[in-house]
């Protein structure tokens, strides 16, 4: 009863932010990727490995959806098993822990490695990877500091928040897009703030969903069973 609970809130939670967040993809996201794409330089021919892609319109928007599903559905399945062992989370909580969750994971590594539109020069994958999961961890680490300990410990949470940009993310040895053109790149800066700007918008609105309706959805079908197993102890 406990894990079906479990598993099946972080499903409903994940139906919820999945469309909250492929929605806005939908009308704001997707049209700049769209828009982007068409000032890449591609490979000659010979040169170019042919891979498949869904095709524009309802094939690559139904993969999307399915894609942010399967996405939400691994935090909401996180997020739901830490809010049921800390007990106590209602809505209100819920909506406090999908913000920080957001300001973990995307805020904080998106300082040091902003969201990139098709066409652009960065560095190497794994650098960034690798600078990426010590940014969210630290991150989470800090929080929690800063939240759950005392002031000396938050003074240390402080420190350790901006420790990763210290260090600095991996940048490309050349800033900027692989199209030299002036007037692309004119256009895909442009692109690339609206980008950044709406990506942000999209994961806030993801987060504070997978947060609220955890808690809520955490409160209302899990909780009470945590609270049976205490009085039949």
């Amino acid at each position: 009863m406990y894990f079906r609970n479990l598993v099946l809130s972080a499903f409903v939670t994940a139906i919820v932010a999945g469309l909250v967040f492929s929605c806005y993809q939908f009308f704001f996201i997707t049209p700049i990727l769209l828009s982007s794409e068409i000032y890449e330089i591609l490979e000659p021919i010979n040169h170019q490995i042919v891979t498949w892609s869904p095709t524009d319109g309802m094939e690559r928007n139904s993969w999307s959806f399915v894609t942010n599903f399967l996405l939400c559905f691994a935090y909401a399945l996180i997020l739901v098993s830490a809010m049921s062992i800390e007990g106590s989370v209602n809505t209100i909580k819920g909506f406090y822990w999908g913000l920080a969750a957001f300001i973990a994971l995307f805020v904080s590594p998106a300082l040091g490695l902003p969201p990139e539109i098709p066409g652009m020069e960065a560095s190497q994958l794994e650098n960034r990877q690798s600078w990426w999961i010590m940014t969210v961890i630290v991150s989470i680490i800090a929080l929690w500091l800063m939240v759950y300990q005392r002031k000396l410990y938050k003074a240390l949470g402080l420190l350790l928040m901006v420790m990763p940009h210290i260090i600095g993310a991996p940048q490309p040895e050349v800033h900027g897009f692989v199209n030299t053109d002036p007037q692309a790149i004119k256009e895909l800066t442009d692109l690339w703030h609206q980008f950044i700007v709406h990506t942000t918008i999209a994961n806030a609105l993801m987060w504070i969903a997978i947060g609220t309706a955890s808690g809520f959805l955490t409160n209302k079908f899990i909780s009470p069973l945590d609270a049976l197993e205490e009085n039949n102890s």
